[in-house]
Formats: C-alpha cells, structure tokens, sequence
C-alpha cells in the first residue's frame, strides 16, 4: 500500500509536519488526518472510525504509541494490523539499512517491540478470546515467543561483538591521543553534510530521515593536530527508547567523545531550532552525558535573513547552559568552517580564554 489514513493525537497538532515527514518517507500518499484529542483506551482510535478504516485501503498509521490491546482490539475489529509510530520509524530504519549491523539493530528493536504483543496474545488465547494472528492457539503462541526471545538473544550476542570490535578500534584511537568530535542532532539538520565539509568525505545525504545509522568516522587536520569526527544517527522528538536501546551500541560513540557538535537547522526559525535544542539535550542527558563541552552549530545560515540573526542569538543566549558555545555555519557553503575547526582545537586544547574567536562566532 502506499497510501495512509494517519491518526494523530491533538496534542502533537504544533509538531504535524515533522511528524508527516516521517509518514511521507513510507507513504507517499496520505488519505486523511484524523486528530485524536482523547484516546480511546481499548482501541485508541475513535470506535466511530473503525467501519471506516475497514473499508479503507490505505495502511492505518497511528503516531502515537499504541498498547499490544490496542493493536490487537483494531485487528480483530478492522481485520488491518496499524502502524504506531515506533513501526514507522523502524520501516524508515530498514529503507537505509545498509550494514550488518544496522539491520540487526532494526531486527532487534522491532522484536523487542513485537514481543509485548505475542505476550498479549497468549494471555488472551490462554482466555479462550483469540485464535490464530500469530499461530495456532495457545500453544501455537508460546512456541512463536519462544522462538521470538531465542532470537533476540542471537542478535544482542552479535550486536555485542561488533560493538566490542568498535570498542578496540577507539581504544587505539584514544591511546594515541586523537580527540574524537562527535555530531548529533535532529535529522536532516545537515550532520552528514557537515561530516563531508569536515573530512572532505562524500557520505550519501539527503532530504528522508534518518540517512545515517551506523556511525561514519572520518579525520580532519588544524595546525598540524589531527581529529577525529563521527557522524551519528539522527534524532527526533520523542524518540522511542526501543530505537535508543537497539542502537545503544552505535550511539554511545557519542559518550566517549571529547567534543560533541550539535547540529541545529536554524533555518527552521529560532522557535523551531530551540525546540530541538531541548530535545538533544534530553536525548544526550538519557544517554548519561554530562558536562562536555558542546558547540551548537546553527546550520544553513545562508538560508537566514541577515537581519534576523541579532535577535536569533538574543534569544539563544538565554537559553544556552554553560558547556554550551554557539557558532553559525553553513556546512553547504562552508561559511564558518574554518572557525568552526579553530574553535573544536581550542577546546581540546583547553585554551577557550580567546576573546577574539567569541566574537567572530557572532559574525
């Protein structure tokens, strides 16, 4: 199907666009937005809609978290299994799923997902009130879970190796005492491109969510000193901790960095950009970041009216905690770049006393 009828709750009504990005990624098409303002605890949806949904053709997307009885309740009234928000981004997941171990940590996420579901189902089968989705009967269930949890436990194994391996890889990285820069930020903020700009690589960047998921590393040289640079996978509002405990492995990357450089889309408007100021830093704070220095990199200045950076760095610099430096760049253009490079040295030099490199990131 490549048309969907989407639910979304009201309370996300100021974020619609972003959250259509994600659909439009899957789903080319969408039928109809449906706000939900309360929902329903049985099938979350309004009980009004399900003849409706029925009769549809497009796949049912739900962006919310949906409850393993709500899933199910739609099903078995509707006969279509919905997609909650957490399937879609793991859907957008498997589009750019290039590596080993990016599909594995997809597998992973959507089996720990799926699980509360097959639990569910065997509850309601050993009740009498379901028979067949997943199997044949109550037995059928428990030997699906089983199967369901031996693999699972297959694929963290995996997972643990290479993250083992990337553990060595940085060790010796570290040992010769090479600073590692790390990007995080929202997706399609221009992490990649930046990454490119730094390194000089020519990664694959595009306008889809979330074109990055294993991280990239890559090195730059100022004066003479060598960098380390690791782009990340991109973040969003409310990211599903299924998705930031399958890809723990990639990103604690972020963890052991000396630097982290938050990308920020400034062309989205200061209101927009500071939104996901906050939501980075919740994420990095999950993530037991604490305390590192923080560049954030106001991205696509070039796409900026001049007359209106004065007030966006008003009302960043209120907002801005104290490991914070803020810097505007363009990673398209290159504007800042240089800077951007002399700034990352200072710090990992320890050297942040020069006035004169404060007042040209104001420039």
């Amino acid at each position: 199907m490549n048309t969907a009828l989407v639910f979304i709750p009201h309370k996300y009504r100021s974020h619609l666009e972003e959250e259509l990005a994600l659909v439009r990624t899957v789903y080319p098409e969408i039928e109809d937005i449906i706000y939900v303002r309360r929902p329903n605890p049985k099938y979350y949806i309004p009980m009004n809609r399900l003849e409706y949904i029925k009769n549809t053709g497009s796949e049912i997307i739900v962006l919310d978290g949906l409850r393993p009885v709500q899933k199910i309740n739609i099903l078995r009234a509707t006969g279509k299994e919905p997609v909650d928000r957490v399937d879609l981004i793991l859907e957008i997941f498997a589009l750019h799923a290039g590596s080993k171990e990016a599909k594995m940590q997809i597998e992973l996420a959507r089996l720990k997902h799926r699980l509360p579901i097959i639990k569910e189902a065997i509850r309601r089968a050993k009740l009498g009130e379901l028979h067949g989705f997943l199997g044949s009967g109550r037995y059928g269930y428990e030997k699906y879970y089983r199967m369901v949890k031996e693999r699972e436990a297959r694929i963290r194994r995996e997972l643990y190796k290479l993250s083992k391996t990337r553990e060595i890889r940085r060790k010796k990285r570290i040992k010769y005492g090479l600073p590692h820069v790390s990007i995080v930020g929202y997706t399609c903020s221009g992490k990649t491109t930046l990454f490119n700009t730094l390194t000089g690589y020519n990664k694959p960047v595009g306008p889809e969510p979330f074109t990055t998921l294993n991280p990239k590393t890559g090195s730059f040289f100022f004066n003479g000193k060598k960098f380390i640079v690791i782009d990340t996978v991109g973040f969003i509002r409310d990211l599903p901790p299924e998705i930031i405990d399958a890809f723990y492995a990639t990103l604690e990357e972020i963890v052991y960095s000396d630097i982290i450089i938050n990308v920020i889309d400034i062309s989205k408007g200061i209101d927009e950009a500071l939104k996901e100021l906050r939501e980075t830093r919740k994420i990095l704070l999950g993530l037991g970041i604490q305390g590192k220095p923080v560049i954030v990199a106001l991205n696509k200045i070039d796409l900026i009216d001049p007359q209106d950076l004065t007030e966006i760095l008003r009302k960043l610099d209120k907002l801005l905690e104290p490991a914070e430096i803020p810097i505007m760049i363009s990673a398209r253009t290159g504007y800042n770049i240089e800077l951007l490079k002399r700034l990352i040295n200072n710090i990992s030099s320890g050297d942040l006393n020069a006035e004169n490199i404060c007042a040209e990131i104001r420039t």
